[in-house]
């Protein structure tokens, strides 16, 4: 079924009459009786012509392609006699349905007759192979996978034109070069190119983000081996590309000349091998291994265009609502240079912009049913970074993810440094391993971070020391370039993860205690965190959203709490801050320690299992029962704040996750309901203790 962007679109071609079937096109492969097809990629030329890939959902080879012309052309194309028996013709519609025997690339024809795919096999080195395909652009490539009797063996491609298959057996033969898959055969007369198949998982947007240092690490790698004869690597041309999304999307044309006159200039000075069409996909982990794979498009130029090829297709990923990618992006640029790759910022940033601007119109081929909403947004992401000056990936990161950048005098272990955490140009979590067990660094990117490591060592000092069964970890030291602290890394399973299981109730009633134990310790920090700084956080989180009244709700039911008691506060507690060993329990991330109200923790955590129901059942009550027993753990060692007191904090504390919870795909739908259910009571909060009063 068409979407209003695609009928718009074909009611202003009118000289391609079957344009909006061929926009649909296994639709009208239904039509003609040939099964159940998907649309693999779509080129449009407009008033000239429309082609449209159509593959089995099998997986087979048995490829077709759906096509539409002007009437003249059609009328010329009809007369071809090899198309007369094979071709189904739609007339009154000036289109097409062609089955592999008569699509380009040619050298592909062969799998459509059993006997004439054996000698194709055969001569591929590839016989008695099963093949399935992977990836069809109709006139350019088709792709596939050869299974043996052990399982996937290859990746064979068949392309079309002598030039993009000595250029694709230049890359083939690159990428062996630089350690990835062996070049096993390549077949002139077939313009086929054999590859040994690749093992692990493609490298996705939402994979962890040592992933993408991992995949940064491998593209430096393979930017290192020699330069041989290829092609340089030609720059793209802005105009062209917004002359395409005003094709498809006349209301965006006067946006789209905007920003092409606004794109930083591009200068192809360096010359080393790139890969030329870099992005996430390209890459296939096997464990911490990363292998660059289609290296199609390889040639000489610079370094920063394959990482501005990537930057720009996580930037198209965000938009379709992958989250984090951000972080992602900087931690590939920092696996990158830490790996001794060299590119510019600037250099990146300009690239990122051409290459996103590209990416603009890619909803559109790829067939994505809001593709004109998509284009949109992708366009915005455009602004938004000619908007911004390029971003400086801290060389902070690259230098703490090198393998001698661990605790000074502990010796390195074998592997690269693995990135935990990251909040992009602020912070970040590094795990060494080392000979005398693992230690995680904390960077900071304005510089070393002098407070929380003497805070850390003071709560051992004074008590957190497991003495009680309750510690933070032992503090390994601190470097100042990079600027990162140490901490042991210490044993245990994350509260989180107990959640659900039989052992939650008593980790709960223990992690209360442990809450109960840190605020009876003297506190070892001057910071102090007021009820007013809580408010404070609450209205920026609102404040640019439909939910801005939640902050007012706050700000009434906040000032009638009396004052209280100052402890030692953790200030960021809920469960991903407790590690639970069957001795020990440890409490970690006290960066933000200050002396506060104790219901300030109490009500953070509480909301942060009131929001997990939310976001696993619906149901705000789901985890009531590990909730009381948090609080029968606290008891055990201190008294409790007033229940009024922690109700205001625990509504005040998830009031502030409609913000968080549009960092996060899955959580968003939780928003409405978290307003409402923080507006009902905070309000509810200050009719008791009115009623109270009176």
């Amino acid at each position: 079924m068409l979407s209003p962007a695609d009928e718009a679109l074909a009611a202003r071609d009118p000289a391609l009459p079957g344009l909006s079937g061929v926009l649909d096109a296994p639709a009208l492969a239904g039509r003609a009786g040939l099964g159940r097809m998907r649309m693999s990629y779509l080129l449009y030329k407009p008033s000239t012509s429309c082609v449209a890939g159509l593959v089995p959902e099998d997986g087979s080879p048995a490829v077709w392609v759906a096509a539409t012309y002007r009437a003249e052309r059609y009328a010329e194309l009809r007369l071809r006699s090899e198309w007369a028996k094979r071709a189904v013709f739609l007339d009154g519609e000036c289109s097409v349905l062609l089955p592999l025997p008569l699509i380009r690339p040619e050298g592909a024809r062969a799998l459509a007759w059993p006997g004439a795919r054996s000698g194709l096999l055969a001569e591929l080195g590839l016989s008695a192979c099963d093949m399935r395909l992977l990836r069809f652009k109709p006139g350019r490539r088709v792709v596939l996978r050869a299974d043996g009797p052990e399982g996937p063996r290859a990746v064979v491609k068949f392309h079309h034109g002598a030039a993009a298959f000595e250029r694709a057996r230049a890359g083939a033969v690159h990428c062996e070069a630089a350690g990835g898959a062996r070049l096993l055969s390549a077949c002139p007369a077939r313009h086929a190119v054999v590859v040994g198949w690749t093992p692990g998982t493609t490298l996705e947007a939402d994979a962890p983000l040592d992933a993408f240092v991992c995949a940064g690490r491998a593209l430096a790698r393979a930017h290192r081996v020699s330069p041989r004869s290829l092609p340089r690597c030609a720059p793209a041309d802005p105009q062209m590309l917004g002359d395409a999304i005003g094709l498809l999307l006349p209301g965006l044309r006067q946006r789209a000349s905007v920003a092409v006159a606004r794109l930083p200039a591009i200068e192809m000075r360096s010359e080393i091998v790139i890969h030329g069409d870099f992005s996430v996909d390209q890459v296939v982990l096997d464990g911490r291994e990363a292998a660059l794979v289609d290296w199609d498009r390889v040639a000489v130029g610079p370094p920063a265009r394959d990482l501005g090829s990537a930057l720009a297709a996580l930037d198209r990923d965000a938009v379709r609502g992958a989250d984090g990618t951000d972080a992602r992006g900087e931690a590939l640029v920092a696996g990158y240079r830490a790996a001794g790759g060299q590119a510019e910022d600037a250099e990146i940033a300009a690239h990122r912009a051409v290459a996103l601007l590209a990416l603009t119109t890619e909803g559109f081929r790829a067939r994505r049913p809001d593709w004109d909403h998509e284009a949109e947004e992708v366009l915005i992401r455009v602004e938004a970074l000619l908007d911004t000056p390029p971003a400086r990936v801290t060389a902070n990161l690259a230098g703490a993810l090198k393998r001698n950048a661990g605790p000074p005098g502990r010796p390195a272990g074998p592997g690269d440094p693995v990135l935990l955490r990251l909040k992009p140009g602020r912070r970040a979590l590094i795990r060494h391993d080392g000979p005398n067990g693992a230690t995680l660094g904390k960077l900071r990117a304005k510089g070393p971070d002098r407070t929380a490591p003497r805070v850390q060592a003071g709560m051992r000092a004074a008590g957190l020391d497991g003495r009680e069964g309750v510690a933070v970890p032992p503090v390994l030291g601190t470097r100042d370039v990079p600027p990162v602290w140490f901490q042991a890394e210490v044993p245990g399973t994350p509260l989180g993860a107990l959640i659900g299981g039989a052992k939650a109730a008593d980790a709960m009633r223990r992690t209360g205690r442990a809450l109960a134990v840190l605020h009876a310790t003297a506190p070892q920090s001057d910071r102090r965190w007021t009820l007013d700084d809580e408010l404070a956080v609450l209205r920026r989180a609102v404040a640019d959203g439909p939910h801005g009244d939640l902050a007012d709700c706050a700000a009434e039911c906040l000032s009638s709490l009396p004052p209280a008691p100052e402890v030692g506060l953790h200030r960021d507690f809920y469960f991903d801050q407790v590690i639970v060993d069957d001795v020990m329990l440890w409490l970690v991330d006290l960066d933000l320690h200050a002396r506060g109200d104790a219901a300030v923790d109490i009500g953070n955590f509480l909301a942060h299992l009131t929001e997990l129901g939310l976001r696993h059942a619906a149901e705000p009550a789901l985890y009531r029962d590990l909730s009381a027993a948090f609080l029968e753990g606290y008891v055990q060692c201190n008294a409790l704040p007033c229940e009024g007191r922690i109700d205001a904090l625990h509504w005040v504390s998830l009031a502030r996750h409609v913000s968080i919870a549009r960092r996060f795909a899955e959580r968003r739908g939780t928003i409405p309901v978290i307003a409402e259910l923080c507006r009902t009571q905070l309000a509810r909060n200050m009719y008791t203790r009115r009623r109270a009063v009176v």
